[in-house]
């Protein structure tokens, strides 16, 4: 039988319109001083490329890195010389997408900074220790705005739930508690 190869993401980057880095996750264990020069290389060779609508392909010190820019900051999704470049433009579109469905559209510095928890969340749920988790925008923005009760079956068990399921049922199942109980006149 043959070898199976999992896709494996080395790093995901944002950084702002002069290169400085707005956020970084490194899975590979490259080392800070490391990183540093590699985002500066990542700037250096990708400031010409615009990128808003498509994600670009670049080859920067023997790893493959797909890339897409917002108003003033660009994301840049690395991994392994030999992985398929569809598979980074996947999880770079689905990073992409998820933080502008959640900014409304303004992809920009202030936007993410004043929602990087959100951001970091979106992350999380997409790549977990560098290998991909999900690839489905509208998934990972469920997940992170725990909007995902609305789609719980009424027959499905507490076990079956994801955590983020269970804790949008009973958030809320306690909304409605709190609104059935105002008639008390409190």
């Amino acid at each position: 039988m043959g070898e199976v190869n999992i896709p494996f993401i080395h790093s995901l980057i944002v950084v702002d319109s002069d290169g400085d880095r707005l956020l970084a996750k490194y899975y590979d264990g490259k080392p800070k001083d490391e990183q540093l020069k590699y985002e500066a290389t990542l700037h250096k060779k990708s400031k010409a490329l615009t990128a808003k609508t498509d994600a670009e392909i670049v080859l920067v010190e023997n790893e493959l890195v797909a890339l897409k820019s917002g108003n003033d900051c660009r994301f840049y999704v690395s991994g392994p010389i030999n992985e398929n470049d569809l598979i980074l433009v996947g999880v770079l579109d689905t990073i992409f997408d998820s933080v502008s469905s959640i900014l409304k559209g303004t992809v920009d510095k202030k936007s993410m900074l004043d929602s990087m928890e959100l951001v970091l969340l979106i992350i999380d749920e997409t790549i977990d220790h560098g290998y991909i988790f999900e690839i489905d925008s509208s998934a990972v923005v469920g997940r992170v705005t725990m909007r995902t009760s609305e789609s719980i079956p009424q027959s499905t068990s507490i076990g079956d739930l994801t955590i983020s399921q269970a804790l949008g049922l009973a958030r809320e199942q306690f909304m409605r508690s709190l609104t059935s109980s105002r008639g008390d006149g409190y």
